[in-house]
């Protein structure tokens, strides 16, 4: 469902043409200019997306290399069950989860959030600058290998999950399914089935190699049993040869002796090659050990794997029982059939704040107020005004205490 990609800085321009519709003149064919109407800037301040990174850079450190990835970029798609869903739930869908990426990656870093709805397939193109906080150097850096780390990648799913279940009353299945297992299963299920295949083909090539030996050593076996013949048939002939009647040899016992030696070393060839195939047999043995064990632990792995689908459809099944019980008491027993979507963001944050769940970031903190000022001016709502008002004091103070630490932190020590 979501995707990521890094991104260097000479590739900005090219995708804020993308993003921002610059052009009408588009490659991807999927794009109906028609509907470009539809699209919609989450980050609508009446600026555009080269002007918000190049503003974003200045402000922090970044090396002057052509090779830095400056930019990181996640394409959220529209999951198959809103598909057919009414524009104001496909639309929250896309703002709920542009809040979660600001959260986690940082508003002040975000570039742009730009819904297509010109494609044959709805998504969101999110745009960020990674940054972290140097605390050897005192200062922001952009680093996409220490924000976009592989513990992050691991859970940006299954966390943008849960998000989008507490926060969007519609959304139920969420963007795992049976076919979705955690990155390190994959990895490892990846790295089993490599070292199979390539057991398989090195076994076949030495059962190759074995049987072109063993051909070779039979034609050998046969040669060696002539040699063995000829040197008795030569032995022979030789002492025959000495008992001649006439005192003469046709041939010298020296030359027999050179020919004898030619055959020992056939012999010895032999001798060899038929110590060469006992090496491969040894070879082939090992190899057909280790691919057991391979075939044990990938037997193991799948094992695991299958007990991770099961329990994870059985997690959807009690989070949906879980949901649709909610659903009902809301209705039937407070007479609750829906929310508004100022009563969702706003009962998100007072979850964070009674759970502590406290952002660090000052902009994130000031969206959460105004979150709260508004559901709190809203006379439909229906959370309880003093819990409002409770929550509103309690971002008042979150906002404080990031300002004191920030003024803090930009001081330095005293002289």
């Amino acid at each position: 469902m979501a995707h990521l990609k890094k991104n260097t800085r000479g590739s900005v321009p090219g995708l804020a043409v993308h993003f921002e519709r610059q052009t009408d003149h588009h490659t991807n064919k999927e794009i109906d200019v028609s509907k470009s109407y539809l699209n919609q800037d989450l980050m609508a301040d009446g600026s555009d997306m080269l002007s918000r990174f190049n503003e974003r850079l200045n402000d922090v450190y970044c090396m002057k290399r052509d090779d830095v990835k400056a930019l990181a970029t996640w394409i959220v798609t529209l999951p198959e069950e809103l598909a057919e869903a009414p524009y104001e739930q496909q639309s929250a869908f896309f703002e709920a989860t542009t809040n979660f990426l600001n959260e986690r990656y940082g508003q002040e870093n975000a570039v742009a959030a730009v819904v297509h709805y010109d494609e044959t397939t709805l998504h969101l193109h999110y745009a960020f600058v990674p940054v972290v906080f140097d605390d050897k150097k005192s200062r922001y850096k952009v680093s996409a290998k220490e924000v976009l780390t592989r513990q992050d990648l691991q859970t940006f799913h299954e966390d943008l999950d849960q998000h989008l279940k507490k926060v969007l009353p519609f959304y139920e299945q969420g963007v795992l399914n049976n076919k979705t297992l955690p990155f390190e299963n994959v990895a490892e299920i990846k790295k089993y089935n490599d070292q199979f295949n390539a057991l398989k083909t090195e076994l076949a090539d030495i059962e190759d190699n074995i049987r072109a030996k063993q051909a070779v050593l039979k034609i050998t076996d046969q040669a060696l049993t002539e040699v063995n013949l000829a040197e008795k048939q030569i032995d022979a002939f030789k002492q025959a040869l000495s008992k001649n009647l006439f005192g003469k040899t046709v041939l010298k016992p020296d030359d027999l002796d050179r020919f004898k030696s030619v055959l020992a070393t056939m012999k010895k060839a032999t001798l060899q090659s038929q110590h060469e195939t006992e090496e491969l047999k040894q070879t082939l043995g090992q190899v057909k050990a280790q691919l057991a064990d391979i075939q044990a632990d990938y037997q193991n792995l799948k094992e695991t794997h299958q007990a991770l689908q099961k329990r994870q459809r059985e997690q959807q099944r009690e989070q949906q029982q879980l949901d649709y019980a909610m659903r009902d008491m809301l209705k039937n027993d407070y007479g609750v059939n829906q929310l508004s979507h100022t009563d969702v963001e706003a009962r998100y944050v007072l979850y964070k704040l009674d759970h502590e769940e406290l952002t660090k970031n000052k902009k994130v903190a000031q969206s959460w107020l105004k979150t709260l000022t508004t559901a709190r001016a809203d006379p439909d709502t229906k959370i309880a005004p003093t819990r409002l008002d409770q929550g509103i004091e309690q971002v008042k103070a979150l906002i404080n205490r990031i300002i004191e630490l920030t003024r803090d932190l930009f001081k330095g020590p005293s002289l």
